[in-house]
């Protein structure tokens, strides 16, 4: 039997953790359509172009895991039909950094179809750098009843 989600303000978001590697920053990069060389997969690119040692994660990839970490909260089929995220990219994203994406939820309104459930949203790196900081929501139906696992 499915037990409807209750959110209350203040209450945490599992965290989501990621260890980026560049093969994992090429694949993501790739999977976009993205051809030859560019800040993200090309070190002497890299160099040349933002000044730095090392190649960058881009910031899509960031966003796309802070979405994770939001469809994982509410559920995919809910998500996908009323979520959103925006993050400002505060630091870069080196290969071999470990991030992880945390969330907890700052406030909940009433909606004619349920309530809008705010979270604000944060990356931050192995150092304790935050390399990531924003806000989500997702409105969630009335009655809402998550797929039991």
């Amino acid at each position: 039997m499915a037990i409807a989600r209750s959110h209350k303000v203040g209450d945490p978001l599992p965290p989501l953790t990621k260890n980026m590697t560049q093969e994992a920053i090429n694949s993501f990069e790739k999977s976009g359509g993205a051809t030859g060389p560019s800040q993200f997969t090309d070190l002497e690119t890299a160099r040349h172009t933002l000044g730095t040692r090392s190649t960058v994660a881009s910031g899509r990839m960031s966003l796309t895991f802070a979405i994770e970490m939001l469809r994982r909260y509410f559920g995919a089929d809910v998500y996908n039909r009323g979520g959103v995220v925006d993050l400002r990219f505060l630091r870069p994203v080196r290969p071999g950094d470990s991030v992880t994406f945390t969330g907890k939820v700052t406030g909940i309104a009433k909606e004619a179809d349920g309530c809008r459930v705010s979270v604000e949203v944060s990356a931050t790196n192995q150092k304790g750098d935050v390399t990531a900081a924003g806000a989500g929501a997702c409105i969630v139906p009335s009655g809402y009843l998550p797929a039991e696992e």
